[in-house]
């Protein structure tokens, strides 16, 4: 027995009925999701900034398990962009996101490769600028 042939236009006008409302309506469910575990957070501040982020990477491991259960490619996306927020919070909480602290001489311009040019002298004297030999 044969499968029987897929009507692509069907198929593609039956997924594409209310794609707009129901991509919205996931986006703002996906914003109410945001906004409570933020405003967890933010409750809990006070308390230990520890807490809030032992919170955010329990939120982080439910909906990464949450993406890889899921097959379809519009969900995937939603909860793609949630996870990446969510670990932009945790990574502010924690500092993981700033640049290495510079040293006050990072400011001071010097070449990547020494001039050519005479070595100098053992024990801090300056050697002879005699560039003719």
């Amino acid at each position: 027995m044969s499968k029987p042939k897929r009507d692509h236009k069907q198929t593609y006008e039956r997924l594409m009925r209310k794609a707009g409302e129901s991509k919205l309506a996931r986006a703002r469910r996906s914003l109410a999701r945001e906004r409570k575990v933020c405003s967890r957070v933010t409750r809990q501040w006070e308390g230990s900034i520890d807490a809030a982020i032992e919170r955010i990477e329990r939120e982080l491991g439910r909906l990464v398990a949450k993406y890889e259960r899921t097959w379809r490619k519009d969900k995937r996306v939603l909860l793609k962009a949630e996870i990446a927020h969510l670990r932009n919070v945790r990574n502010r909480l924690t500092g993981k996101n700033r640049p290495p602290r510079k040293p006050p001489e990072s400011g001071i311009a010097v070449p990547a490769v020494p001039p050519n040019g005479p070595l100098p002298k053992q024990g801090g004297a300056e050697a002879p600028l005699d560039f003719d030999a």
